[in-house]
């Protein structure tokens, strides 16, 4: 587990740690790309997309960006499964877009 600041820093600069969550950011960018528009939130999905095509755009920056993000999960370390991995891309893809959260009902 990251326990302080300096290890997550530590992971998110990690070469390889980067590249990993480069793939899952490629996967979740493919997935956000072919979902359907919410009527009730076109905004929303307008700011998911563009950050899909973003991410192919500049694929290093963004490797970048998520590795930051996804670093600071405090259960996130180098040995973290693929799974964790991508879940935590997804969870925090919304942020990264500046998509707002779907209100409560």
């Amino acid at each position: 587990m990251a326990s302080t600041l300096a290890d997550s820093a530590e992971i998110a600069a990690f070469p390889t740690f980067t590249r990993r969550v480069l793939a899952a950011v490629s996967i979740a960018a493919v997935a956000v790309g072919s979902e359907a528009e919410d009527p009730n939130f076109p905004n929303r999905t307008q700011l998911r997309r563009a950050l899909a095509t973003n991410v192919f755009a500049n694929p290093l920056d963004y490797g970048s960006r998520f590795a930051w993000a996804v670093a600071t999960n405090p259960v996130i370390t180098l040995a973290s499964s693929d799974s964790d991995i991508q879940y935590t891309v997804n969870s925090v893809w919304d942020t990264i877009a500046g998509a707002p959260p779907i209100p409560a009902s």
